[in-house]
């Protein structure tokens, strides 16, 4: 039995590593060449995995040694040493095998438990004759195992693992063997810290992804449901409104019914009775007539707009959307730029929806190209935006419904998006249409008026 402490290993350039013979110089050799096969795995592996394994193989691919593994080192109160990866013909010495590195258990009082413990390599020059290794002689006869050496690595934090190699004739390892290993056991340290900080690193980023792709799918339902609650809470207020003049007409309709009816007509009362109804059916229109003012007009701040402009900030605004749809966006921006006289904020929102529209629709391509294309021009005095997207275009059967109200071809759609923009639209003079792109898809346009030349101050 002989151990070997860093220290024990002589200088390469020593006189007494010069001083060889036949038999240190051949047993030099076969380390020298587990070595560089074991340094170029380190380099092209992948993984913590294809490190040990890659490592493993390259000492034994020779086949002067039996065998060759690699563990972990465990902190639980049984202190196992962990198994990674092994290779050699001997391998089968390694099934059922436990290993710690306790010394309060025998499976920790062999050479693997006194290196952990220690900090130290072990060389066991002879299995018949170590007396550390006894309670594993019988389990190695089978396989000739005769010698081996047992390199601990770690780092600052202590003994991360175990780097064992076994022969299968006696003192199959001398001082610069030993040294070889232990330059070895000190890259797999390293090799394996760069491992787990790239697992750590990519962990980080799948959890910042996760929690950016969870932010945003919540912001997209607290969207969707302050949208169902705005619609809701306007629709009340409509019912509200509209439910007395409504009610107001049936009463009076089965009252000039009645006076109708009677063998006693009395046109006076049945004229009244039908003049309730008109001036009730006109309060009736004036409520819609209200809230589509309310809607599209009266909340307007009319001033001169750059639609390039107003293009490209809608753009920036979703390029998030963009890139979580895979969606490239080809502009082609017509100059000078158009001016029209509009609110702003409506306008935006229109061009916001008409993107967002666009990006939803391309989402079933598959491998198919997904691309928007976004343009504006002039056409007789009329400033002309495009959205043509390269999705599967829409159902012609759809085509005269899309601007219907509460009328979706989405999932989870509201069916008003589309309805609001045209009316937007509308009240700015213009129109919003759709029709087949020519390779496919839809293309969704609208036109404004241009700006009288002297409206100069553009936003």
């Amino acid at each position: 039995m002989a151990s070997a402490k860093p220290d024990d290993i002589p200088d390469p350039a020593s006189a007494e590593a010069l001083a060889v013979t036949d038999e240190e110089l051949r047993r030099l050799n076969w380390a020298l060449a587990a070595y560089a096969r074991s340094s170029a795995a380190l380099i092209h592996s992948q993984s913590l995995h294809q490190t040990v394994d890659g490592i493993c193989r390259a000492i034994v691919a020779n086949e002067v040694y039996a065998l060759a593994w690699v563990g972990l080192v465990g902190t639980t109160p049984d202190k196992p040493v962990n198994i990674l990866s092994g290779a050699g013909r001997a391998l089968g010495y390694m099934t059922g095998l436990e290993i710690s590195w306790s010394e309060d258990v025998v499976s920790g009082q062999g050479p693997t438990g006194r290196a952990v413990r220690q900090g130290a390599c072990y060389i066991m020059r002879e299995a018949q004759a170590d007396p550390m290794y006894a309670p594993w002689r019988e389990r190695a006869a089978p396989y000739g195992i005769r010698s081996s050496v047992t390199v601990p690595f770690g780092g600052a934090d202590g003994v991360l693992g175990v780097l064992s190699i076994y022969a299968d004739r006696p003192d199959a390892f001398g001082p610069q063997e030993l040294g070889l290993f232990r330059k070895l056991g000190d890259e797999l340290a390293f090799s394996m810290t760069v491992h787990e900080n790239r697992a750590r690193l990519e962990a980080s980023e799948a959890a910042r992804r996760a929690a950016e792709e969870a932010a945003r799918e919540i912001q997209a339902e607290l969207s969707r449901v302050a949208r169902v609650l705005t619609v809701s809470e306007f629709a009340s207020s409509i019912a509200h409104e509209i439910n007395q003049p409504i009610a107001a007409i049936l009463t009076n309709s089965y009252a000039s019914l009645r006076w109708l009816a009677d063998d006693r007509l009395d046109l006076g009362e049945a004229r009244a009775a039908i003049n309730r109804t008109i001036r009730d059916a006109t309060r009736a229109g004036e409520v819609v007539q209200r809230t589509r003012a309310w809607i599209a007009k009266d909340r307007q701040i009319a001033a001169p707009i750059n639609l390039n402009q107003l293009l490209m900030e809608t753009l920036s605004h979703t390029q998030a959307e963009q890139h979580r749809a895979q969606v490239t966006i080809r502009t082609q921006l017509c100059a000078p730029t158009p001016v029209v006289v509009g609110d702003r904020i409506q306008l935006q929102q229109v061009t916001l929806n008409l993107i967002l529209n666009g990006l939803d629709a391309m989402q079933a391509n598959g491998d198919r190209p997904r691309i928007l294309e976004v343009a504006s021009e002039v056409v007789d005095g009329q400033a002309l935006i495009s959205f043509e997207d390269s999705g599967p275009g829409v159902d012609p059967a759809h085509l005269d419904r899309l601007f219907e109200h509460f009328f979706t071809t989405k999932v989870g759609g509201i069916g008003l998006g589309l309805p609001i923009s045209r009316s937007i639209v509308q009240s700015h003079g213009g129109a919003l249409w759709v029709t087949p792109a020519p390779g496919g898809g839809a293309r969704f346009a609208f036109s404004l008026p241009l700006a009288p030349p002297a409206d100069t101050e553009v936003m």
